[in-house]
């Protein structure tokens, strides 16, 4: 009766407390990116189709496989995979914000990737 289980497992998927944090971020990482695009005035609809069904299949994929890992005892292993997750979209949600022009701290500023560029370009034509 797998079939049984794994819907009792997916129903109780979204009182998961990291399963809830990963889509929010997914959520959270969506919406930062479709403001930043209006922001600096570079939103195009095959980006923007090309990023909800990247994020879309990705929810779709965890919502199918974490009841699976749940059921056979590796709920653990799956949720360090969703913390890994949580952790990069955080990441793409402070470069959407630093590229918006919110103000980051200059001490995280330095280890993101994308603002790091605009960091060291503006160190450098200051001196």
């Amino acid at each position: 009766m797998l079939h049984i289980e794994y819907i009792k497992h997916l129903s109780a998927l979204i009182d998961n407390p990291v399963f809830f944090a990963f889509f929010l971020a997914v959520l959270i990482d969506v919406m930062t990116g479709f403001v930043k695009s209006l922001v600096n005035k570079k939103t195009t609809s095959s980006k923007g189709i090309g990023g909800l069904i990247k994020h879309s299949t990705l929810l779709l994929i965890v919502c199918m496989l974490y009841p699976f890992c749940d059921i056979y005892g590796a709920s653990g292993m799956a949720d360090t995979l969703l913390i890994f997750y949580i952790l990069f979209y955080g990441i793409s949600i402070i470069e959407n914000l630093g590229q918006m022009g919110i103000p980051i701290p200059t001490w995280l500023k330095k280890y993101i990737y994308k603002l790091s560029d605009e960091y060291n370009k503006g160190d450098s034509d200051e001196k």
